[in-house]
């Protein structure tokens, strides 16, 4: 059974270039990471070099690079249908209403 997401936590939408399906992922606080195990500490530009080359994994498990821009890239923008539906059903119902809260191209002025 998943946990609902803190309501310091933001969503991120992450959509895949080629298919323009947009999953979900979730950034939450230093603060609630720190109860995690940690297992590597880097600093410096070690840091750096690791935060980039990292993944986001989604809600569904897929693991992306939005910050090379390539074949994934962050959004904010985007029609209500093409929402992962896999990462969706991971939501609990406190939380999926967050899942829409998102602009779409039918908002004034908007291009999608």
């Amino acid at each position: 059974m998943p946990k609902p997401i803190s309501f310091d936590a933001d969503l991120l939408f992450v959509e895949s270039v080629g298919t323009g399906t947009v999953h979900i992922a979730v950034r939450y606080e230093a603060h609630h990471l720190a109860e995690d195990e940690v297992t590597e500490v880097v600093s410096g530009g070690a840091a750096f070099v690791a935060l980039s080359i990292s993944p986001t994994v989604t809600r569904c498990g897929k693991r992306t690079f939005p910050q090379f821009e390539r074949d994934h890239v962050k959004t904010t923008r985007f029609a209500d249908e093409r929402l992962c539906a896999a990462c969706y059903r991971t939501l609990v119902p406190e939380d999926q209403e967050r899942a829409f809260e998102h602009d779409t191209p039918n908002d004034a002025g908007a291009a999608c």
